[in-house]
């Protein structure tokens, strides 16, 4: 699909580099951006706002922006806070959300981005109902270039067409922001709620307890760099779904602050590693 008009919704740190990043593809011809804040001061450390847009609303200032790198692009400006159903957006080939909260999500809204740890994930999921919305945090700090990869890595995914399998599988990835070689990103994701119940997981069960059969499993909380909390499960003590859900249960305690996680699973040398990355709603 040619994707030619693009909303983004949420104009905060990460938002604002998505619309830098896809103003640049030559294919996008109209950007809707939505946003009710101001640019405050201390925005400025790690967005793409300057001390001349302080006090003004984060709509106008990105226009001026745009408009003066990519003067060709039609930029249309919506200064409200998005509800979905009730404001009326313009209709374009995809929306991003990059608010920094975890709002329900029903049929409108594409693909929501944000980051965690070291990881842009892009959850393209569709209903998504939270039990106790999460207010966005960021797990480490993160520089201005580091939310300039992330935003080039949504801005590969619309060139290649890769974003149109995620909205169609409805899938939940993750990138990593350390690597080029791992844009092409293999790894297995799943989706957790704080209810216990992983949407996907029946797919995973049985790699899981067969690797378990063969060696230990590494259950990682956050970063597998810099992980906050891991757990080294021995062979042959996931035999069950019950077995699987317990342990990861167990590590993500150590985040209790955190309502939701993307489960990663993936193999290296002759370890099985379990990544529990949590949803902070940081865009």
């Amino acid at each position: 699909m040619n994707f030619k008009s693009i909303a983004v919704i949420g104009l905060g740190t990460l938002g604002g580099y998505v619309v830098e990043a896809v103003s640049n593809l030559d294919q996008v011809e109209t950007i809707v951006i939505i946003d009710h804040d101001k640019v405050e001061r201390k925005n400025l450390s790690n967005s793409i706002y300057r001390a001349v847009d302080v006090g003004a609303s984060k709509t106008d200032a990105l226009v001026e922006i745009i408009k003066h790198k990519t003067p060709d692009k039609t930029i249309i400006s919506f200064k409200e806070m998005y509800i979905e159903n009730k404001i009326q957006i313009p209709k374009c080939d995809i929306i991003f959300d990059c608010r920094d909260y975890t709002y329900d999500r029903g049929k409108v809204i594409d693909a929501r981005l944000y980051i965690s740890s070291r990881y842009l994930i892009v959850d393209a999921r569709k209903n998504v109902i939270y039990k106790t919305p999460q207010e966005g945090k960021y797990l480490e700090m993160l520089t201005k270039d580091d939310l300039r990869y992330a935003s080039s890595i949504v801005s590969m995914l619309i060139s290649t067409g890769t974003i149109s399998n995620l909205m169609k599988y409805q899938s939940v990835q993750k990138y990593e922001l350390d690597y080029v070689k791992h844009l092409e990103n293999k790894c297995d994701v799943i989706y957790d709620n704080d209810d216990g119940k992983f949407i996907n997981l029946p797919q995973q069960i049985h790699p899981i307890i067969e690797s378990n059969k063969k060696s230990e499993v590494q259950v990682i909380m956050g970063n597998r760099a810099t992980p906050i909390s891991q757990r080294t499960i021995p062979m042959n003590q996931l035999r069950s779904t019950k077995d699987i859900i317990e342990n990861l249960l167990c590590v993500s305690q150590a985040m209790c602050g955190f309502n939701h996680f993307v489960i990663s699973t993936y193999k290296e040398g002759q370890m099985f590693y379990i990544e529990l990355i949590p949803e902070t709603g940081a865009a």
